[in-house]
C-alpha cells in the first residue's frame, strides 16, 4: 500500500512539472482550393494567466507514404488578428500577454493540402481552439470549431453514416513509427471491419470512413476505434452528403489511455527511466480495471 502511494506521488509530481510548460495539437489543418472549396483554418490562442507566455505553432504537412514521416508546412501562410503576415517555414512564433488573445488564419492560397499544427508555450495556461472555414464563389459556405488535443493510443470517435460521411484525421506526434489499428464497429458492439497501417512520425492521414472501409457496405451509427502503439491526435468532422455542411465530433479516450499524457511527459526525459516504467505499470493496472 506504501509503495502505491509513493508511486502515484511520483506520477503526480512529474505532472505537476510538466504544467510550467504545455503542449498540445490540432490535429487537423486544412488549406487550399479543392472542387468548388476554399479551405481555411484558424487558430486561437489565449492566455488567461497572470505571466505572458511565448511559443510556438508548428504546422507539419502529411505525406502521402503513410510509413514516411512528414515535413514541415512550409507552403501554407497565416496573417494575424491585424491582418499582417504571421510565421515563415511551417512556424509561428507567439507572444501572449496576461490575458491576451491571438488569431492565426490560413490564406487558403494555391492546391489544398492537409497536416496538422503543434502548440508549445512556456506557460500552461495557454490554450487554444482552431476553425475550420469551408469558402464557395467567396463567401463563407460552412465552418466548425475544433477543440485542441491531447495524444493518447486508444481513443474512438462516434459514426453516424445514414445521409453522413464521417471524415477522422490523426497525427503521429512522436519520433518513431506507429502501428495504427482502426476497428469499426456498429451500435451493438460488432465489428464490421478493421485495418491496420503503419504511420511515420510526424505524420498525418486524414480520411473518410467510406475510404478506410470501402468494402464495409456500412450504413448506421456505431464507433471508430483507433489503437496505435504511439500516442495519437484525432479529430472528426460529420459531413451532410447532400448539402456538404459539416460540424465536429472530438474522440473520446478509451480506459487505458488515460495515464498517457505523464507517461508521454516521462518518456521524453530518460534519466527518469524508473519512473516511467512505474507509469506504464499504473498504466497497464488501469486497462485491466477501466
Amino acid at each position: 500500500m506504501k509503495r502505491s502511494f509513493w508511486i502515484c506521488l511520483w506520477i503526480l509530481s512529474a505532472t505537476v512539472l510538466a504544467s510550467a510548460q504545455t503542449t498540445f495539437y490540432f490535429p487537423h489543418v486544412a488549406n487550399g482550393v479543392v472542387g468548388a472549396s476554399q479551405w481555411r483554418t484558424t487558430i486561437l490562442l489565449t492566455n488567461p494567466g497572470s505571466a505572458t507566455a511565448s511559443g510556438t505553432v508548428v504546422l507539419t504537412q502529411d505525406n502521402a507514404d503513410l510509413g514516411l514521416g512528414g515535413a514541415p508546412f512550409v507552403g501554407i501562410g497565416f496573417v494575424d488578428q491585424d491582418g499582417a503576415p504571421a510565421g515563415s517555414g511551417g512556424v509561428i512564433t507567439f507572444s501572449v500577454a496576461a490575458g491576451e488573445t491571438r488569431k492565426y488564419t490560413s490564406t487558403g492560397v494555391g492546391p489544398y493540402a492537409g497536416g496538422f499544427a503543434t502548440v508549445v508555450a512556456t506557460a500552461g495556461t495557454v490554450t487554444g481552439t482552431a476553425i475550420f472555414s469551408d469558402f464557395r464563389s467567396g463567401r463563407l459556405f460552412a465552418e466548425a470549431g475544433v477543440p485542441a488535443a491531447t495524444a493518447v493510443p486508444s481513443q474512438a470517435v462516434f459514426v453516424d453514416t445514414v445521409g453522413f460521411d464521417v471524415g477522422t484525421a490523426f497525427a503521429n506526434v512522436g519520433s518513431s513509427s506507429a502501428q495504427v489499428t482502426l476497428t469499426l464497429l456498429n451500435s451493438a458492439a460488432a465489428s464490421v471491419a478493421t485495418t491496420t497501417q503503419t504511420l511515420g512520425p510526424g505524420n498525418h492521414n486524414a480520411r473518410f470512413i467510406s475510404q478506410f472501409f470501402p468494402n464495409s457496405g456500412f450504413a448506421g451509427t456505431g464507433r471508430l476505434e483507433i489503437r496505435s502503439t504511439a500516442a495519437l491526435a484525432a479529430i472528426a468532422l460529420r459531413f451532410d452528403t447532400a448539402s456538404g455542411v459539416f460540424t465536429t465530433l472530438p474522440p473520446v479516450t478509451l480506459g487505458a489511455a488515460l495515464m498517457s499524457p505523464a507517461i508521454q511527459w516521462l518518456e521524453q526525459r530518460p534519466w527518469l527511466a524508473p519512473l516511467t516504467s512505474m507509469a506504464r505499470l499504473l498504466g497497464a493496472l488501469q486497462f485491466r480495471i477501466g
